[in-house]
């Protein structure tokens, strides 16, 4: 999410001169570890990130809490909606590419037009997602899970145009290297979640009746409206006015499509392996209640540690997308080159949680019951799963640095070929087959994820060596 943080240093990817024009943007600081600098980039997208994850989180723990029934609707019921949340902020989020290409080519009274026509498209999205949300909950929801899903479906869906407008501010300010500020407005907004969806949930006395599902939806929506206000009252402050010309609000049809040219691709794509995903949980529902379980609370850990890939994957597109708008193609291996190493370095780190500790983590969703046996059952499933689960974070995240490389130079359309066809085709597809139709265990999802996250890289690496990615570059489309 979005900061206001100028990244301090030199030219580790950059020469000394061109940084110097780069409007503050330190791409690498001039220490002797690449790791270090891309480090000092990343990690305030990462606490960003972690915010927004956290809101997510501390609802399913909450949920957990009230009914273990409405956890599990509202994840079912969540992963349905975010197929519409993240087709419009992945859309409104390639502003960042722009941004940050137009900050190395030093045209910065450029940077505020493609900001607002992403924030154009959030008022736009809205139009779609709350009728959507209002109308039609009962279409995408299974009918075991309309009792907790629905009511979290709908309230998620009518708040669902925020995100893109957050998307599409947050890419104001990750393109230019500067994201404190945002850090701290995502922070406050977890903050206010927490307080919002305890509220909501359990209720307050005879002052708010408890509400479940629907209010711990609510009570999300509630505070990334608030994180939204504070970050565009910074997008408007007066020195961004005169230097970037945020001012400029008018409606551009001609730089709208190059957003979305850029964008729609790979939003295709991602919406494409979301809705697998959100798939998965229906099919799983249908199998047995330790499937859906194990695979619930894995998608609800995968998430609380996603904070990590998307920071990564968001700083190494943001320094990618400067060195492109600078012509400094030789320096944009090193990024790549320094985000896999910092993937792997961070995936050591969460083997201690997922892979040697995971009843730790597991203890927040299946309380410790040595009397009851199926609980102890379901206990040991997760805490297996958990082990697939690292090393499938693993490959996943490394394939999101590539993914950040590609995305920079505009090579979308591979992208969306990789998310869509081949999530389809070579996860969801074995997942039906030896899951479903052959009786597999609940282990087997996470094996056969795992499998594909390796994949997924493999393709993603193969696709960089080949070179025709930088055939994409923004500033000449």
């Amino acid at each position: 999410m979005p900061v206001f943080y100028v990244i301090g240093g030199c030219n580790m990817l950059l020469t000394s001169a061109q940084t110097n024009k780069i409007d503050n943007f330190r791409i690498f600081g001039q220490s002797k570890s690449h790791i270090r600098a891309l480090w000092k980039i990343c990690f305030p997208l990462m606490l960003s990130a972690l915010s927004g994850t956290l809101m997510l989180f501390f609802d399913r723990i909450i949920l957990a809490k009230y009914d273990t029934n409405a956890m599990i609707g509202a994840t079912t019921a969540g992963y349905i909606a975010y197929i519409f949340q993240f087709a419009a902020l992945s859309i409104a989020m390639v502003a960042e590419v722009f941004v940050g290409q137009y900050n190395g080519a030093q045209k910065f009274k450029l940077m505020g037009k493609p900001v607002w026509q992403m924030i154009w498209f959030a008022f736009f999205s809205a139009f779609i997602m709350i009728p959507i949300g209002i109308y039609a909950a009962s279409v995408f929801i299974p009918a075991e899970l309309a009792t907790h899903g629905n009511p979290y479906f709908t309230w998620t869906m009518i708040f669902g145009p925020i995100y893109p407008l957050i998307g599409a501010l947050t890419a104001f300010f990750i393109g230019r290297g500067h994201v404190k500020a945002v850090t701290l407005s995502v922070i406050l907004g977890n903050v206010l979640n927490l307080l919002f969806v305890y509220a909501l949930v359990f209720g307050v006395g005879d002052i708010i009746p408890a509400q479940g599902a629907k209010g711990a939806a609510i009570a999300t929506g509630l505070a990334e409206a608030c994180v939204a206000i504070g970050l565009f009252s910074l997008f408007l402050r007066s020195s961004n006015r005169t230097k970037y010309h945020t001012h400029l609000w008018h409606f551009n049809w001609d730089l709208f499509k190059r957003c979305l040219k850029i964008g729609f691709p790979n939003t295709i794509g991602h919406v494409a392996a979301t809705a697998a995903w959100a798939y998965v949980m229906v099919i799983l529902s249908q199998r047995s209640i330790d499937h859906v379980t194990v695979m619930s609370i894995g998608l609800s850990i995968w998430m609380l540690f996603s904070f990590i890939t998307d920071g990564l994957q968001k700083g190494v597109t943001a320094v990618a997308s400067n060195c492109i708008g600078a012509k400094q193609w030789d320096k944009v291996s090193e990024v790549m080159t320094t985000g896999l190493s910092l993937q792997f370095i961070l995936a050591l780190v969460l083997a201690i949680p997922l892979v040697l500790m995971p009843n730790l983590l597991v203890e927040f969703f299946i309380p410790l019951d040595d009397t009851a046996t199926d609980i102890s059952h379901l206990r040991e499933l997760v805490e297996m799963s958990c082990r697939w689960l690292w090393l499938a974070y693993l490959f996943d995240g490394m394939a999101w640095v590539i993914d950040g490389i590609l995305t920079a130079g505009g090579d979308t359309k591979f992208i969306m070929l990789m998310n869509s066809f081949g999530t389809w085709a070579l996860c969801i597809a074995p997942i039906y087959l030896f899951v479903v139709k052959m009786q597999g265990s609940p282990i087997m999802t996470l094996q056969l994820v795992t499998v594909f996250c390796l994949i997924l890289f493999s393709s993603y690496y193969f696709r960089y060596k080949s070179k025709k990615w930088k055939n994409c570059l923004l500033m000449t489309c």
